[in-house]
């Protein structure tokens, strides 16, 4: 072991549970944060497993509706594709330069983040098939299901991980734009006609709570003695792994 290494991760090498230790002091009050995000979807879940009608769904949405209009109407239908089509191509697109710099745990956390949320919506919206709203007509045409909203979902599984590795390395105004994403894919989803207020807050909660578990699992690894050398397998760039402590 170098000189440099040795005084870089004495603590870490001795205890081995310090990278737990600093996490759980970092993210206590982002836990707290998801555990509400919990709550909410359990709570929605349960009431939409049991078939109960939300008072404050069919109101919510023709709030929103009094307010449509046609240049609005075409601007919605394209901020809604951020959360299929746009996704979609940020996941491959950011893949494609994390497998060429050999970013491996990055990598694979970007796809349990967006990828399994994916799988998950789709698992869920069989098991509740909760039909889709009919207060007003719809500006799209959807044949799935509507609890939770695969959109939102999507969006806050990949931008918000996107999102996340730019807060991390600093670029924090860049991150805030990206995450800007989550909310309006959201919104799209009331205004096209296409999901209840309960279907967006319910993809809401459960996207946050994924995606903090994958991102707490990722930084966990990172922190371990060793991991973003064996994450980078020899690639990237030596002096991003020693200034962030990441791969």
């Amino acid at each position: 072991m170098s000189p440099d290494r040795s005084t870089r991760l004495p603590a870490q090498a001795e205890n081995p549970i310090a990278p737990v230790r600093f996490l759980w002091r970092a993210w206590l009050p982002a836990l707290l944060g998801v555990l509400v995000a919990a709550v909410v979807f359990a709570t929605l879940a349960g009431d939409v497993w049991v078939q109960e009608v939300f008072p404050w769904d069919a109101p919510l949405m023709l709030a929103v509706h009094r307010h449509s209009a046609p240049w609005l109407d075409l601007v919605m239908l394209g901020v809604t594709q951020l959360g299929t089509y746009g996704a979609a191509a940020g996941a491959l697109g950011v893949s494609f330069s994390l497998w060429r710099r050999r970013a491996w745990w990055r990598f694979w956390a970007l796809w349990t983040s967006f990828g399994g949320g994916v799988l998950l919506n789709t698992a869920l919206k069989l098991l509740f098939a909760r039909p889709r709203p009919e207060v007003f007509p719809p500006l799209t045409l959807e044949r799935s299901y509507s609890f939770p909203s695969g959109h939102t979902l999507a969006a806050t599984t990949f931008y918000g991980f996107i999102g996340l590795l730019l807060w991390e390395r600093g670029h924090r105004l860049s991150a805030l734009l990206v995450m800007l994403a989550i909310p309006l894919v959201a919104f799209s989803r009331i205004y096209l006609g296409v999901h209840y207020p309960s279907d967006v807050l319910g993809a809401l909660g459960l996207g946050i709570v994924w995606l903090t578990a994958v991102w707490f699992l990722y930084r966990w690894r990172q922190s371990t003695p060793g991991a973003g050398r064996r994450g980078q397998n020899g690639g990237g760039r030596p002096t991003d792994v020693g200034r962030n402590g990441t791969s």
